[in-house]
This record gives structure tokens, C-alpha cells and sequence, in this order.
């Protein structure tokens, strides 16, 4: 019998902490802050592909969550001309 055993996946390559430094924040309550991105430029800054990144933000946000409470939404504002992501944080 000729077992074939298929390559596991790569790991993914994005890395969001950039967020975790970025200090142009804006107050949005008690708790919560946005920052919006263009989404060429957030792709670009986490390394990562249009197709790919909701997946691999989704780990990373529940990754953060256990690791310092804090929750991480990821929003998609289509606007003419462009396309932001706006990232909400809730400590």
C-alpha cells in the first residue's frame, strides 16, 4: 500500500501586534478606542493577503483576549474610491 502523507500547512505569517503599539487611538467611550486603516496599508503592515486576513485576525483577537482581556473587532468601512478597516479595542 503506497501511503501518501500531505504536507501540514503552513503557519500563518500575519502578525497584528503592531496594533498593540500603535498609539493614534481614538476614544470611542469608558472602554473602547478605534483606529481606522486604510485596507492596503493594514494588509501591508501585517503581512498578510486579502483573502487571509479576517481568518488570521479572528486567531490573533482571541489570542489577545486570553492573553490581556482585551476584545478586538475588525470592521470593514466601503467608502467611494476605497475600502478602511477600522479596528475597535474594548479593555
Amino acid at each position: 500500500m503506497n501511503e501518501t502523507v500531505s504536507a501540514m500547512p503552513a503557519q500563518p505569517t500575519a502578525d497584528y501586534d503592531w496594533l498593540l503599539a500603535w498609539t493614534d487611538w481614538t476614544r470611542r467611550g469608558d472602554r473602547r478606542v478605534e483606529a481606522v486603516f486604510p485596507l492596503e496599508t493594514f494588509l501591508a503592515r501585517s503581512g498578510t493577503t486579502h483573502g487571509a486576513w479576517l481568518l488570521e485576525f479572528l486567531s490573533w483577537k482571541c489570542e489577545r483576549l486570553v492573553i490581556d482581556g482585551c476584545w478586538y473587532e475588525a470592521r470593514l468601512d466601503h467608502l467611494p474610491g476605497r475600502i478602511d478597516v477600522r479596528i475597535v479595542m474594548d479593555r
